[in-house]
């Protein structure tokens, strides 16, 4: 059952912004069942035409129009992260929710469709929370604009990437060979998966451009006896990887720098 022939929700208020938010989720989940619950701002509930797995809630009038106004995945990230909308639930199925919308949104036409409902809902209002913004200037991709943007992204501290990163800190996908792997031993299968690649061989060197904590490089050198160098533009990071080469007597075999000569 689709959400245009499912039955009406409990309440619907007279509201345009209520109104025209419940026309554009028809329109985004019209042609497969709900699974999930939709709670507006004012009350108003969209049932689910299957068992609820979650309920999506949507805490403003202009909730819609910051999650999908550009549809991308970085504004329905950012409209989370502000508390434009929330999940309550099993947020691990409210995941398959960016694949549904954004697939139906592939054509211009789609797009321009969109946005066009999109733009006619109300503007955030206080309600959704700001999100602390990076102050970049100058030429794109210029040395000193890429120094701002890590130093926003990657400059908050150690201890903060410590909370939900592996014991490693390597910041990228993790490979899980079975299901009930670590996120520690999966994080070394990935590093290991990517030396086998590049059929890396003791005495060979290794050059690893932005290369975070240090991880790929120490394990590299570790296990595969290569000799290896490590860049990031991040203070914290740089020293983080110094600290663990030396606690690792790697000392003679991989190094890791923030700065290099680099041209703006």
């Amino acid at each position: 059952m689709s959400l245009a022939t499912q039955p009406p929700a409990k309440r619907l208020p007279e509201s345009r912004a209520t109104a025209l938010s419940i026309q554009i989720l028809t329109r985004l989940f019209a042609d497969r069942p709900r699974t999930f619950v939709v709670r507006l701002w004012d009350g108003t509930l969209i049932p689910s035409a299957e068992p609820p797995e979650f309920t999506l809630v949507l805490n403003h009038a202009g909730a819609l129009r910051r999650m999908f106004l550009p549809p991308t995945e970085l504004a329905l990230g950012e409209a989370f992260l502000r508390r434009d909308f929330d999940v309550e639930g099993n947020l691990e199925a409210a995941f398959g929710l960016r694949e549904s919308i954004l697939g139906k949104v592939t054509t211009g036409r789609d797009r321009l469709a969109l946005a066009r409902m999109l733009a006619a809902l109300p503007r955030a209002t206080g309600a959704s929370q700001p999100l602390r913004q990076a102050a970049l200037r100058g030429q794109r991709h210029s040395l000193s604009r890429d120094r701002a943007a890590i130093a926003h992204h990657y400059d908050v501290g150690n201890d903060f990437f410590r909370l939900w990163l592996d014991r490693r800190l390597v910041y990228s996908c993790a490979y899980f060979e079975t299901p009930d792997q670590t996120l520690d031993a999966a994080q070394e299968a990935k590093l290991d998966l990517i030396c086998r690649k590049l059929r890396l061989r003791t005495g060979e060197r290794l050059l690893d451009i932005g290369c975070g904590w240090g991880a790929l490089v120490m394990h590299a050198a570790e296990r595969y006896g290569v000799t290896a160098v490590g860049v990031t533009l991040s203070q914290p990071q740089a020293e983080y990887a110094q600290q663990a080469v030396e606690a690792a007597g790697l000392g003679d075999r991989f190094a890791v720098g923030k700065d290099v000569s680099l041209h703006e």
